[in-house]
């Protein structure tokens, strides 16, 4: 399945409007899952309404503008190679890895090369339980919000291991 918020937003900026957006998208939601139509036409209208609210030429207010805008590098994730295991994937997990290590270990952390985390309660410092409980945090598609918000996701990828 594509990537489906790249594919609207790709369609928003060649002037598709809504309908023919959604549209689009039922036919994705068609042909690679088995749902019935009215939920594929629920899901496409979510990732309209989702592209639509995190589109930053929607931003009005000059500091969030400033703040989420970036420097484009003229290269896409995935022509770096990241996602889909990728060499590239393996590397920009590498440095993630390097970037947010701490002193405190998560039970699952970075160095995994993985896109979940995980901490063991008794291993956070005043906690206490009867169980060896985990909690598992996944990062699912992140890889294709690294293209719209590389702050803000880098940043979140990056502060899950603070939890430990």
């Amino acid at each position: 399945m594509s990537d489906l918020e790249g594919l609207t937003r790709r369609l928003m900026e060649k002037g598709f409007n809504k309908e023919q957006i959604i549209r689009r998208l039922v036919t994705e939601y068609m042909d690679f899952k088995e749902i019935e139509k009215q939920k594929a036409i629920s899901l496409s209208e979510a990732v309209y309404e989702e592209c639509k609210k995190s589109d930053i030429n929607s931003v009005s207010d000059p500091f969030m503008r400033k703040l989420l805008d970036f420097e484009k590098a003229g290269i896409t994730v995935g022509k770096q190679g990241v996602g889909c295991r990728g060499s590239g994937d393996f590397f920009v997990h590498k440095l993630i890895a390097e970037l947010s290590e701490t002193e405190k270990k998560a039970f699952l952390s970075p160095d995994s090369l993985d896109d979940a985390g995980a901490v063991r309660l008794s291993d956070i410092k005043g906690f206490k339980t009867e169980e060896d409980l985990i909690i598992v945090s996944k990062m699912e598609g992140i890889h294709s919000r690294l293209s719209d918000f590389p702050f803000l996701c880098g940043f979140h990828v990056n502060s899950r291991n603070e939890i430990a």
